[in-house]
Formats: structure tokens, C-alpha cells, sequence
């Protein structure tokens, strides 16, 4: 099965990287490595040598050996909602997080209700692909008093909100 993030979502995680300088970058949901790339190729373009992506994931296959290879890039092998955030709270903190993982309505609320925890308060962005396959992303924009922002492309939404 084919995934992979739109032209526009990749240009605009790479144009957040390079206005808020990230520390640390979350994404969750591999797949075929398109943003994953996108973010590790954005931190050299920006020259963001401590910056360091976590990239959360079922599939141990995803970590393809140039991702390993990334010396910025750390894979986290998840099974279930409670490895996710046991490995999210090791991490301590995120100051961008971008869900592309399962798009069902509980496990997008449990990884922005854990990511926002986290988030860094003073510049921190959530950032949703495909948020139009649910209302989890409109109802958690609600629960935590937040303007949503979306970028459409043919049907296809990328949600943001910031902390």
C-alpha cells in the first residue's frame, strides 16, 4: 500500500522548521519515510545540528538503513496507546509533532491529548495530516481553546494549531 504526504504538508514542515528552530520534532507514522526525510533534509538545509526527530511507528521495516544511518534520526517502535506514551514521556519534550499514524478518532485524541502535554509552551505546533478523516483534530482544537488552521489540497487536510 502506497502513503505518503503531500507536497504541500512537506513544504510546510519544512517552512515550521525553519521559522521555529526546533529542538525536538515527533512524528508518528512512518510509512514510506516521505516526511521523515522532508524534516531530517530540513534541520541540514537550516543547519539544525542539535535538533533531533523521533519518528514513532508499528513497522520496524520503515526504518530503512538510510534513515538509521541519519545521525539526527531516532526510530521508536510502538505496539500499543500505552508504549506510545510511555516512549512519548521519555522524551520530555516536543516542540513540533506531526501525527500521520492511524487517523481513527481515539488514537488521534490520545496522541495529541499526550503531545500536547509535552508541547513546548512558548512556540510549540501540532500539526495533523489528514485531519479531515475524523473530528478528532477540530474537537482537540476545541478542548484546549486553540484556533485551528487548515491546508487543503483536493480533499485532503493538514490541520495546525500551536500552543
Amino acid at each position: 500500500m502506497f502513503f505518503n504526504s503531500n507536497p504541500e504538508t512537506l513544504e510546510l514542515l519544512r517552512l515550521l522548521i525553519r521559522e521555529t528552530r526546533p529542538k525536538i520534532v515527533i512524528e508518528t507514522g512512518v510509512a514510506n519515510g516521505a516526511s521523515t526525510r522532508k524534516i531530517l533534509s530540513s534541520f541540514k538545509e537550516f543547519n539544525l545540528v542539535d535538533s533531533e526527530l523521533y519518528s514513532f511507528d508499528i513497522d520496524p521495516r520503515v526504518a530503512s538503513t538510510d534513515l538509521i544511518r541519519a545521525p539526527q534520526f531516532n526510530f521508536v517502535l510502538v505496539s500499543s496507546p500505552d508504549s506510545f506514551v510511555n516512549s512519548m514521556n521519555e522524551i520530555k519534550r516536543v516542540d513540533l509533532f506531526y501525527h500521520d499514524s492511524d487517523h481513527s478518532y481515539d488514537n488521534q485524541m490520545l496522541e495529541y491529548l499526550t503531545a500536547w502535554e509535552m508541547l513546548n509552551p512558548e512556540n510549540g505546533i501540532i500539526v495533523s495530516d489528514d485531519a479531515n478523516w475524523s473530528n478528532a483534530f477540530l474537537d482537540f482544537s476545541k478542548m484546549v481553546n486553540r484556533v485551528p488552521f487548515l491546508l487543503s489540497d483536493g480533499g485532503k487536510f493538514t490541520g495546525v494549531i500551536f500552543k
